[in-house]
């Protein structure tokens, strides 16, 4: 029952969150196609702000004190409210200093808006950390779409506001409003489910304990924000350095941050597949039973490469009728494609962080991500400098791969894998299917109903060619796919 119980929470979490990620990726697309790639660069200018924030509330905090007591949340309660507050009024301070390193000084009142959000932090992070500890699945789901139905709602009027005159930093300042309005609502909810009495403070060895735990939770959904960050400080400061106009540079940035909605994209059903494996392969850690751990570990991996490679190798074939469909314009295709491969990194850093957590194996996650870090802001510096934005994206991915690399060093040391077998007729699949879809996009497409119509055509062309060799080689077996949805369906296709 016990099980059952562990098993039926991973999937109401798992159906929220796919929910949750599918709403994060479309809206950007009505936002940029109304308010343009300049309004679309205010946004994601100041969105990492936010996100991180969101983030450690709605994620990480509550994984940390979900594996203590109830006294322990409490006393993690009252830091954190003493602690957002005073962060909130010295970045308060600092706003109009942080939007003129960011490069552009119109950024300061969405800066203030997007820092309300650590108003309900200390609450929604706690209330969400006792919940998950008692194993409340449901109500934690349901606080999470009421919070991401409001985030979208705000953003929605945002949009309109601007076709009523609002300049892009207005329109901008009310959508990154719906983040703030979106968890104060997760808050009301909760508070009604939760009630929490601070007591006492954590001592020095509480407090070094709870900052580690929460900093390596964090890391596993900040790759993409971190790296956005980075971007925030630095792609609009160099191209205005080497001799690009404000205009022409937030335009630029705003091209760029379309990549983000279709990694989101990509991203969506590699991470909801394989982390399905996660639960299973840290049981058979705790109960000792190794050559289960390693074979869990070896399929997570390889379901994990095969969707993420799938993805990402599709999004950059079919770039060109996908940004003139969803954005009007197929500008910096080029980039872009370069970008897309951030999918498949993204994915397997989710992948390695999941299982490194598992053994415990917290330092390597600190160093890869400040090396990934490094290796993004100094590309970002050498490259943008001599070949413009697309040496951002090109920056992007080598800072993944850096990333990448160092997990897979520990990974390898700490499980056996068996990942051989697949990998000549898993590569051999996606040329194929490189090679249909650059046909497809021969195709001619003007506007954007046409360029749907090669879309699609390349969507279904790439699926049937993925799917009938996943089934036909059993690149994916029948006891992998039982672990995933829909798998029993496909195990009687592949008999």
């Amino acid at each position: 029952m016990a099980k059952n119980n562990v098993f039926n929470s991973v999937i109401i979490l798992t159906v929220t969150m796919l929910f949750i990620k599918i709403l994060s990726a479309l809206y950007r697309v009505p936002y940029q196609n109304v308010l343009g790639d300049a309004g679309l660069y205010a946004y994601q200018q100041v969105y990492p702000m936010a996100a991180i924030i969101a983030v450690l509330s709605l994620n990480a905090v509550p994984s940390v004190i979900s594996q203590f007591n109830h006294e322990y949340a409490e006393k993690v309660y009252r830091l954190l409210r003493i602690s957002s507050l005073m962060l909130l009024i010295l970045l308060m301070m600092f706003s109009g200093l942080i939007a003129r390193m960011m490069g552009d000084e119109n950024l300061s009142l969405m800066l203030r808006v997007s820092l309300l959000v650590l108003l309900p932090f200390s609450f929604v992070a706690v209330a969400r950390g006792e919940l998950q500890r008692r194993d409340a699945m449901q109500t934690i789901a349901i606080s999470q779409l009421i919070d991401q139905l409001i985030r979208v709602s705000v953003i929605l009027l945002g949009i309109y506001l601007y076709t009523m005159g609002f300049s892009v930093y207005e329109s901008g300042a009310v959508s990154i409003l719906g983040s703030f309005l979106g968890i104060s609502g997760a808050w009301l909810y909760l508070r009604r489910k939760e009630r929490i009495n601070p007591t006492g403070s954590l001592d020095n060895k509480q407090l070094k304990q709870f900052l580690l735990l929460t900093l390596f939770y964090a890391l596993s959904y900040l790759i993409m924000i971190l790296w956005q960050l980075v971007d925030s400080f630095t792609v609009l400061n160099l191209l205005k350095h080497v001799g690009y106009s404000l205009h022409d540079s937030r335009e630029l940035k705003g091209i760029y941050d379309r990549g983000a909605s279709l990694i989101q994209m990509g991203l969506i059903v590699t991470t909801s597949f394989a982390l399905v494996l996660i639960p299973l392969l840290a049981q058979a850690k705790r109960q000792g039973r190794h050559k289960e751990m390693n074979d869990y570990a070896s399929s997570a991996l390889k379901i994990t490469i095969v969707f993420s490679s799938a993805a990402s190798i599709g999004l950059l074939n079919l770039i060109k009728p996908f940004n003139l469909f969803l954005f009007k314009s197929d500008t910096e295709a080029g980039t872009l494609a370069v970008y897309m491969l951030a999918v498949i990194f993204v994915s397997l850093i989710i992948m390695f962080t999941a299982m490194l957590q598992i053994t415990e194996d917290y330092r390597v996650q600190a160093f890869g991500v400040v090396s990934g870090l490094i290796t993004k802001i100094v590309l970002n510096i050498v490259l943008i400098t001599n070949f413009g934005i697309l040496g951002a994206a090109i920056a992007t991915v080598s800072g993944l791969l850096v990333y990448t690399i160092i997990l897979y060093r520990q990974i390898i040391l700490r499980y056996t894998l068996t990942l051989k077998s697949f990998t000549v007729r898993w590569v051999m699949t996606l040329t194929m299917m490189s090679l249909v879809l650059q046909l497809i996009v021969q195709l001619p497409f003007t506007d954007r109903l046409s360029a749907l119509l090669v879309s699609l055509s390349g969507v279904a062309a790439g699926v049937l060619i993925v799917g009938f060799a996943m089934i036909k080689y059993k690149i994916i077996s029948a006891d992998e796919w039982l672990h995933l949805p829909f798998g029993e369906r496909v195990i009687r296709w592949m008999k």
